[in-house]
């Protein structure tokens, strides 16, 4: 269900979040125990989301492009989370872009 998959998304949201604070003060992250099953879970969450990519794109404020710059850009703060030279600046820009459309989708896919 769709509203499953934008969920499981808005919590790796806030995992990203999480993990890009600690980061930033200091916490140093194992590749093997920490990156790479994260990155792998949210990949997984991704793909059950686009199942429903037809349905996403029928919305209103939706498009192809918008749906892969969403995808791109929380695949890359996946990763970019865990390291403290991350720019802020950006991290915050894509940060946000991605939960107004994750927002967006979940009210559209609730009407």
């Amino acid at each position: 269900m769709l509203h499953e998959c934008i969920q499981f998304l808005i919590e790796d949201l806030s995992a990203i979040d999480n993990n890009f604070d600690a980061a930033k003060n200091g916490r140093e992250f194992n590749f093997v125990i920490d990156i790479q099953p994260f990155t792998e879970q949210v990949d997984g969450h991704l793909n059950d989301f686009l199942l429903y990519k037809d349905e996403i794109i029928a919305m209103r404020l939706m498009n192809p492009i918008k749906l892969d710059l969403m995808v791109t850009h929380l695949k890359e703060l996946s990763v970019a989370c865990f390291f403290e030279k991350t720019s802020k600046k950006v991290f915050i820009d894509q940060f946000k872009a991605v939960q107004h459309d994750l927002h967006y989708i979940e009210r559209q896919s609730s009407l």
